[in-house]
């Protein structure tokens, strides 16, 4: 496979939607060595960076969400609203924390937040990958954000009483 087509920079971004979409590395590994296998056999269809990309994004996601295995639910945070914290442990399991209730987040609201934020993508193209029209992208990327934020307040539990 010539170098300049799948760049490692290109290849960097696709390996990070696969571990969101997964919520796991080595499943994302395997997805993208699949995934890379079948770029091989598309060869000439595939010269077109645009297609190239979107193939690619279609492709992984249709893997990541067919296997999508189930989530244990995760423990809470371990401070709490307000606190900071320099530990870089601690932010590691906040850090995990969030990617799993990121994995648990419904289709399409998980791709289309996934797709949004890592840029790989104009919008209009999200749109056409998710096959959505551009409102409801905007609707969809919406809905998302608000289940990430409620799950994301549920694990920090119930906000404390002010005197």
């Amino acid at each position: 496979m010539q170098s300049n087509l799948l760049p490692n920079a290109t290849l960097a971004e696709f390996y990070r939607l696969a571990v969101l979409l997964t919520g796991h590395a080595k499943a994302a590994e395997r997805i993208m060595a699949e995934v890379l296998g079948e770029v091989q056999a598309q060869f000439e269809q595939l010269r077109n960076e645009a297609n190239r990309r979107a193939w690619l994004a279609v492709r992984i996601r249709e893997r990541c969400c067919a296997e999508r295995p189930e989530t244990p639910p995760a423990p809470g945070l371990v401070r709490g609203a307000g606190e900071e914290s320099g530990n870089p442990e601690l932010l590691q399991i906040e850090a995990f924390l969030v990617g799993q209730r990121f994995h648990a987040l419904p289709e399409p609201e998980r791709s289309a937040l996934a797709l949004f934020h890592l840029d790989l993508f104009t919008t209009a193209e999200i749109a056409g990958i998710l096959k959505l029209t551009p409102d409801g992208l905007a609707e969809t990327i919406g809905r998302g954000r608000n289940l990430l934020r409620e799950a994301l307040r549920a694990m920090r539990g119930p906000a404390p009483e002010s005197p």
